[in-house]
């Protein structure tokens, strides 16, 4: 009774750490050169990117501190990713963050705020 009572606990467990992987992704990635995002001016640097998939919410932190949020989803891919990687597209004299890929994965983070859908 008690291994069933352990087995069942283990298995609960291992349940909420497999969903909160796949809610919360995250990766360490560099800015190449400056970059707005959500109407806020990111200097080139390195910089850990957070997904939020409940909240619907991609942070960017520097050292920890979070600098930039900006409301984000998931979208499937054709093909699965093959690498981690940025991707921007040039505004004027600035270039604009609109999404971020997984290597592996078929799903990536696309940016939904208003200045991405310009």
């Amino acid at each position: 009774k008690t291994y069933l009572l352990r087995s069942l606990v283990a298995l609960i467990v291992f349940a909420f750490a497999t969903v909160s992987a796949f809610a919360d992704k995250r990766v360490q990635l560099t800015f190449a050169n400056d970059v707005m995002v959500n109407g806020t001016l990111v200097k080139a640097g390195d910089y850990d990117f957070r997904f939020d998939e409940e909240a619907g919410e991609l942070a960017i932190l520097k050292n920890g501190k979070v600098r930039v949020k900006t409301s984000a989803k998931l979208e499937t891919r054709s093909d699965k990713a093959r690498y981690t990687g940025l991707h921007t597209r040039k505004a004027g004299d600035v270039e604009e963050l609109i999404g971020v890929s997984f290597k592996g994965s078929t799903e990536h983070v696309v940016v939904t705020s208003a200045a991405a859908q310009r």
